[in-house]
């Protein structure tokens, strides 16, 4: 499975504490990922306050509980300049996408429909609808 984490509002809390305290912020992330994660996951920085989290031979379900877990702990972190959350999305191989692009494409949908949705959540991609040949 993969998740895509996103720091909500990352930008205003850069532009009201100075990007030092942004900065030391997803230093706080990263920490968090790494000790919420197994030896075998894979934890990258995708871009910006974005997270990336490679979680092998686990089911969509074991990793939405992998991020609400995550997510739990940054809500509850005192962070260096006030409090943040965070937003999550889950995407499963191959139910939500049998390629590397793919899996990433339809976990980013997800992270942006938890944005939407009202941010400081997770959400898991929707089961695709296969069509029954006859």
């Amino acid at each position: 499975a993969v998740l895509m984490t996103d720091v909500d509002h990352f930008k205003r809390y850069n532009d009201t504490h100075g990007h030092p305290a942004g900065d030391e912020l997803l230093k706080q992330l990263a920490t968090i990922l790494r000790q919420e994660t197994r030896d075998v996951d894979l934890v990258a920085r995708y871009g910006g306050e974005e997270f990336l989290v490679l979680v092998p031979e686990t089911k969509a379900r074991g990793a939405a509980d992998l991020a609400e877990r995550i997510r739990r702990r940054l809500e509850t972190l005192p962070a260096p300049a006030g409090h943040v959350t965070l937003s999550i999305g889950v995407a499963e191989f191959p139910l939500h996408g049998d390629t590397g692009e793919k899996l990433i494409d339809v976990a980013d949908a997800a992270l942006y429909e938890a944005k939407r949705g009202g941010r400081n959540r997770v959400i898991v991609a929707a089961t695709p609808i296969r069509a029954v040949r006859g």
